[in-house]
């Protein structure tokens, strides 16, 4: 029994004791701290507005940053210069308005501009161009006008829609240069706020309607008088036989008198 007891203390002090803990050594100091952080460099500043921040400032800008504003209507329809002029400034584009626009303006090819002419509100079609294309350039724009000669242009397409473009470039300005030349120059096509109460949709369909009458009238026979003068009138052949016809007879008559007195 001792002995088993020695031999159990014996073993206990053969195991190793179990290894302690290395030591932690102690936090510095906050001046150590401090220290340590000066000798390896200042921290670099945050510049202002860069990185993660800079970052987060453009996306709320760009949250609540205004929309390009829309500008193609300056690039199409009828205006009134007032107007025209105040949506070029709403919509960022001044460069667009140009001062003489005041007097009547239009992008439309083969109008002769009212500045061009001095008069206000007043465009000409140029020779050689067609009524119809002009017209309808005229009223896809951008036009600047007032609302006189736009109401007018209105009225002249309606009487193209009507005709017909054939009819209409016939009557009042056609590229083809002989039709061309044989309108007259107070029927060439013309918008003018001077022309706002003449009815001058009426007129283009009476002209219209001569036309036609001119082209669908039958030709007329010739007056009664001038029938009965050639009813009169004898052919040359004729004539000749009535001047030959005595002489010969007067040849018979002389032959037949000889053979007598022969006899």
């Amino acid at each position: 029994m001792m002995r088993a007891m020695a031999d159990r203390e014996l073993e206990t002090e053969k195991i190793a004791p179990e290894a302690a803990p290395e030591p932690v050594a102690p936090a510095p100091a906050e001046a150590e701290v401090e220290q340590q952080f000066t000798t390896e460099g200042d921290l670099p500043a945050v510049a202002e507005g860069s990185g993660a921040v800079a970052a987060a400032a453009t996306a709320s800008e760009l949250a609540f940053q205004e929309p390009a504003k829309d500008s193609s209507h300056l690039d199409r329809g009828v205006h009134t210069w007032e107007h025209y002029r105040a949506e070029c400034e709403a919509a960022g584009k001044p460069d667009k308005w140009q001062d003489y626009y005041r007097n009547g303006h239009t992008e439309a090819q083969g109008w002769e501009q009212p500045y061009e002419h001095k008069a206000v509100n007043d465009f000409m079609l140029k020779p050689g161009y067609s009524a119809s294309e002009a017209l309808q350039a005229f009223l896809a724009g951008p036009t600047i006008t007032d609302y006189r000669a736009a109401l007018l242009a209105e009225e002249i397409d309606e009487v193209r829609d009507e005709m017909g473009d054939h009819k209409f470039d016939l009557l009042f300005g056609s590229k083809n240069g002989t039709q061309d030349a044989a309108i007259p120059v107070g029927q060439r096509l013309r918008i003018s706020s001077s022309l706002y109460t003449t009815p001058l949709g009426d007129q283009m369909k009476a002209i219209a309607a001569e036309h036609d009458a001119a082209e669908n009238k039958p030709e007329e026979p010739p007056p009664v008088a001038e029938l009965e003068a050639r009813t009169e009138e004898k052919p040359e052949s004729m004539e000749a036989v009535e001047e030959e016809e005595p002489e010969l007879v007067r040849e018979e008559l002389g032959l037949e008198q000889a053979d007598r007195e022969l006899a």
